[in-house]
Protein backbone atom coordinates (compact mmCIF):
# COMPACT_ATOMS: atom_id res chain seq x y z
CA UNK A 1 0.00 0.00 0.00
CA UNK A 2 1.41 3.35 -1.09
CA UNK A 3 1.98 6.19 1.74
CA UNK A 4 -0.87 7.77 0.33
CA UNK A 5 -3.79 5.48 0.95
CA UNK A 6 -2.09 4.54 4.51
CA UNK A 7 -2.41 8.12 4.88
CA UNK A 8 -6.26 7.97 3.80
CA UNK A 9 -6.90 5.08 5.24
CA UNK A 10 -5.55 6.24 9.27
CA UNK A 11 -7.71 9.43 8.59
CA UNK A 12 -11.06 7.62 7.30
CA UNK A 13 -10.53 5.24 10.89
CA UNK A 14 -9.96 8.37 12.86
CA UNK A 15 -12.98 10.37 11.46
CA UNK A 16 -15.14 7.52 11.87
CA UNK A 17 -14.40 6.28 15.10
CA UNK A 18 -14.55 9.91 16.02
CA UNK A 19 -18.58 9.54 14.80
CA UNK A 20 -18.89 6.14 16.52
CA UNK A 21 -17.85 7.68 19.91
CA UNK A 22 -21.09 9.79 20.26
CA UNK A 23 -21.77 14.09 20.30
CA UNK A 24 -18.68 16.36 20.45
CA UNK A 25 -18.63 17.66 23.90
CA UNK A 26 -17.98 21.36 24.79
CA UNK A 27 -18.45 22.80 28.32
CA UNK A 28 -17.24 25.79 30.04
CA UNK A 29 -17.27 27.35 33.51
CA UNK A 30 -17.21 30.69 35.30
CA UNK A 31 -14.12 29.79 37.31
CA UNK A 32 -14.88 32.45 39.87
CA UNK A 33 -18.43 30.90 40.94
CA UNK A 34 -18.52 29.19 44.52
CA UNK A 35 -20.45 25.56 42.86
CA UNK A 36 -21.16 24.71 46.66
CA UNK A 37 -23.56 27.37 47.35
CA UNK A 38 -25.75 25.42 44.57
CA UNK A 39 -28.41 22.76 46.42
CA UNK A 40 -31.35 23.01 44.34
CA UNK A 41 -32.89 23.94 40.70
CA UNK A 42 -35.40 24.61 38.48
CA UNK A 43 -35.65 25.31 34.77
CA UNK A 44 -36.31 28.72 33.52
CA UNK A 45 -39.69 29.91 32.46
CA UNK A 46 -39.87 29.03 28.25
CA UNK A 47 -36.99 26.51 28.35
CA UNK A 48 -37.57 23.61 25.79
CA UNK A 49 -40.84 25.69 24.37
CA UNK A 50 -41.53 26.78 21.14
CA UNK A 51 -40.98 30.21 20.59
CA UNK A 52 -43.74 31.22 18.43
CA UNK A 53 -46.64 28.29 19.82
CA UNK A 54 -45.35 28.73 23.04
CA UNK A 55 -45.89 25.04 24.22
CA UNK A 56 -43.25 22.89 24.80
CA UNK A 57 -41.91 20.17 22.71
CA UNK A 58 -41.28 16.74 22.65
CA UNK A 59 -38.08 16.93 22.15
CA UNK A 60 -37.94 19.94 24.94
CA UNK A 61 -39.85 17.66 27.50
CA UNK A 62 -37.64 14.39 26.95
CA UNK A 63 -34.41 17.37 27.35
CA UNK A 64 -36.23 18.75 30.69
CA UNK A 65 -36.77 14.99 32.27
CA UNK A 66 -33.20 13.62 31.00
CA UNK A 67 -31.80 17.03 32.73
CA UNK A 68 -34.00 16.89 35.79
CA UNK A 69 -32.63 13.26 35.96
CA UNK A 70 -29.25 14.12 35.79
CA UNK A 71 -28.83 16.92 38.49
CA UNK A 72 -30.71 14.62 41.26
CA UNK A 73 -28.28 11.91 40.43
CA UNK A 74 -25.84 14.71 41.73
CA UNK A 75 -27.81 15.22 44.75
CA UNK A 76 -29.69 18.50 43.59
CA UNK A 77 -33.14 19.34 44.90
CA UNK A 78 -36.00 20.49 42.36
CA UNK A 79 -37.33 23.58 43.53
CA UNK A 80 -39.48 25.90 41.45
CA UNK A 81 -40.05 28.48 44.10
CA UNK A 82 -36.27 29.80 45.40
CA UNK A 83 -33.82 27.93 43.15
CA UNK A 84 -30.17 28.33 43.70
CA UNK A 85 -29.53 27.71 40.10
CA UNK A 86 -31.80 28.32 36.82
CA UNK A 87 -31.53 25.50 33.92
CA UNK A 88 -31.99 27.01 30.30
CA UNK A 89 -31.47 24.72 27.44
CA UNK A 90 -31.83 25.00 23.37
CA UNK A 91 -31.85 22.47 21.04
CA UNK A 92 -30.95 23.62 17.11
CA UNK A 93 -30.96 21.87 13.64
CA UNK A 94 -28.45 22.48 10.59
CA UNK A 95 -28.45 21.88 7.21
CA UNK A 96 -24.30 21.43 6.96
CA UNK A 97 -22.15 20.35 4.03
CA UNK A 98 -18.51 19.29 3.92
CA UNK A 99 -16.40 18.35 0.29
CA UNK A 100 -13.06 17.12 -0.56
CA UNK A 101 -11.33 17.77 -3.40
CA UNK A 102 -9.97 15.03 -6.00
CA UNK A 103 -6.86 13.67 -4.73
CA UNK A 104 -4.39 12.31 -6.87
CA UNK A 105 -2.17 9.05 -5.28
CA UNK A 106 0.68 7.69 -6.43
CA UNK A 107 2.23 8.47 -9.59
CA UNK A 108 5.56 10.45 -8.54
CA UNK A 109 8.87 8.40 -7.35
CA UNK A 110 11.50 10.11 -6.99
CA UNK A 111 14.05 7.71 -8.01
CA UNK A 112 12.83 7.78 -11.09
CA UNK A 113 13.62 11.25 -11.59
CA UNK A 114 15.14 11.89 -14.81
CA UNK A 115 15.90 7.73 -15.43
CA UNK A 116 12.13 7.24 -16.69
CA UNK A 117 8.74 7.76 -16.83
CA UNK A 118 6.83 6.06 -13.74
CA UNK A 119 2.84 5.42 -13.68
CA UNK A 120 0.81 8.20 -13.30
CA UNK A 121 -0.82 7.02 -10.52
CA UNK A 122 -4.80 7.52 -10.21
CA UNK A 123 -6.75 9.85 -8.78
CA UNK A 124 -9.70 9.25 -5.80
CA UNK A 125 -12.51 11.18 -6.49
CA UNK A 126 -13.55 13.91 -4.23
CA UNK A 127 -16.82 13.98 -2.61
CA UNK A 128 -19.65 16.29 -1.10
CA UNK A 129 -21.55 15.43 2.01
CA UNK A 130 -24.66 17.11 3.16
CA UNK A 131 -25.70 16.26 6.53
CA UNK A 132 -27.89 17.87 9.19
CA UNK A 133 -25.94 18.76 12.50
CA UNK A 134 -28.10 18.68 15.99
CA UNK A 135 -26.51 21.24 18.64
CA UNK A 136 -27.86 20.55 22.36
CA UNK A 137 -26.91 23.57 24.78
CA UNK A 138 -27.42 23.67 28.70
CA UNK A 139 -26.68 26.56 30.80
CA UNK A 140 -26.70 26.65 34.37
CA UNK A 141 -27.39 30.16 35.80
CA UNK A 142 -26.83 31.60 39.78
CA UNK A 143 -30.44 32.69 39.96
CA UNK A 144 -29.36 35.10 42.74
CA UNK A 145 -26.39 37.11 40.43
CA UNK A 146 -28.43 36.64 37.13
CA UNK A 147 -24.64 34.83 35.49
CA UNK A 148 -24.09 31.48 34.22
CA UNK A 149 -21.89 29.44 35.78
CA UNK A 150 -21.56 26.50 33.70
CA UNK A 151 -22.70 25.55 30.05
CA UNK A 152 -22.36 22.22 27.95
CA UNK A 153 -23.02 21.34 24.65
CA UNK A 154 -23.26 18.66 22.75
CA UNK A 155 -22.62 18.32 18.96
CA UNK A 156 -23.83 15.60 16.58
CA UNK A 157 -24.88 14.32 13.18
CA UNK A 158 -28.64 13.53 13.09
CA UNK A 159 -28.99 10.25 11.07
CA UNK A 160 -31.85 8.22 10.30
CA UNK A 161 -31.11 6.06 13.82
CA UNK A 162 -31.17 9.32 15.91
CA UNK A 163 -34.34 10.10 14.69
CA UNK A 164 -35.88 6.71 15.02
CA UNK A 165 -34.91 6.82 18.94
CA UNK A 166 -35.45 9.96 20.25
CA UNK A 167 -35.98 9.05 24.07
CA UNK A 168 -32.66 7.20 23.73
CA UNK A 169 -30.50 9.81 22.12
CA UNK A 170 -31.55 12.79 24.38
CA UNK A 171 -31.07 10.49 27.76
CA UNK A 172 -27.42 9.56 25.85
CA UNK A 173 -26.72 13.53 24.76
CA UNK A 174 -27.42 14.84 28.71
CA UNK A 175 -25.78 11.91 29.81
CA UNK A 176 -22.32 12.95 27.71
CA UNK A 177 -22.74 16.55 28.73
CA UNK A 178 -23.05 16.27 32.36
CA UNK A 179 -20.76 13.86 32.35
CA UNK A 180 -18.14 16.92 31.66
CA UNK A 181 -19.79 18.38 35.18
CA UNK A 182 -17.46 17.75 37.82
CA UNK A 183 -19.69 19.06 41.05
CA UNK A 184 -23.18 17.33 43.03
CA UNK A 185 -24.55 19.00 45.16
CA UNK A 186 -23.55 21.53 47.82
CA UNK A 187 -19.78 20.47 47.08
CA UNK A 188 -17.11 23.35 45.61
CA UNK A 189 -14.49 21.06 45.11
CA UNK A 190 -14.73 19.07 41.43
CA UNK A 191 -14.83 15.09 41.98
CA UNK A 192 -13.11 13.24 39.40
CA UNK A 193 -14.44 13.11 35.39
CA UNK A 194 -14.93 9.94 33.77
CA UNK A 195 -13.63 9.60 30.22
Amino acid sequence: MTKMKLVLVAMMTMVLSACASGPRIYTDADPAADFGQFRTFAFVEGAGKDAEAQYQTLSGQRIEDAINQAMVSRGYQLDIHAPDLLINFHLNTAEKMRSSPPVRVGGYYGYRSGVYVGWPGYVEPGYVDSYTEGTLSIDLVDRRTRQMVWEGTAVSRVTSAVREAPNETVRAAVASIFAQYPYVAGNSVPRALAQ
